[in-house]
């Protein structure tokens, strides 16, 4: 039989060593409890920062896409303007073998088709513009959205407290292993 002087008073009736080996036990557990959330909540608080650095990745990402749209976009742009000016070249060419004047009077049907291409060209900028800017603009708010998450998860980590949660629960088991060691008449 095992005695602790400090704990058991001589009027104490004498425990059994399945009594004082199920309390040991019981703190063990309770040891073992509070070092696993302390791990748990060391790992959720990871989690959340690294959640938090893929986050503000994408954000950058989404602005890198956001530029590389504008720029791809007045690539479309100058290539269109190539076309039409292909094509306005393509009109004259066979509106000239056809015999036609081809710097004519404003009036000339030669140069109102001429007109007529340019302006339906640039009305195609105008909406290859209106896209890119579109798209640019999707990104630039994905980019913002992922800054956002960022933020949020920045503070998820920071309200994560390991060494609060091992405290806790060890305390929480201390009280309980106590309890029931006056149940048994460990203390009187």
């Amino acid at each position: 039989m095992v005695f602790f002087p400090t704990l058991i008073t001589a009027a104490a009736p004498a425990f059994s060593t399945f009594q004082i080996a199920s309390l040991a036990f019981s703190g063990l557990s309770f040891l073992s409890q509070s070092y696993g959330a302390y791990q748990q909540a060391q790992a959720q608080q990871e989690q959340a920062a690294y959640q938090a650095a893929v986050a503000r990745n994408n954000a950058i990402t989404a602005g890198r896409t956001a530029t590389a749209i504008a720029e791809r976009g007045k690539i479309l742009e100058d290539e269109h303007r190539r076309k039409i000016k292909q094509t306005k070249g393509s009109a004259k060419t066979v509106q000239a073998a056809k015999g036609f004047l081809v710097d004519d009077t404003e009036d000339s049907t030669n140069v109102g088709l001429l007109a007529d291409i340019a302006e339906i060209g640039e009305l195609d900028i105008l909406k290859i513009r209106d896209n890119v800017e579109l798209e640019r603009r999707q990104a630039l708010i994905q980019g913002s959205n992922y800054q956002t998450q960022a933020g949020l998860f920045d503070a998820k980590a920071g309200s994560i407290s390991p060494l609060m949660s091992g405290t806790s629960t060890l305390l929480a088991g201390a009280a309980d292993t106590l309890k029931t060691a006056k149940t048994v008449g460990l203390f009187s």
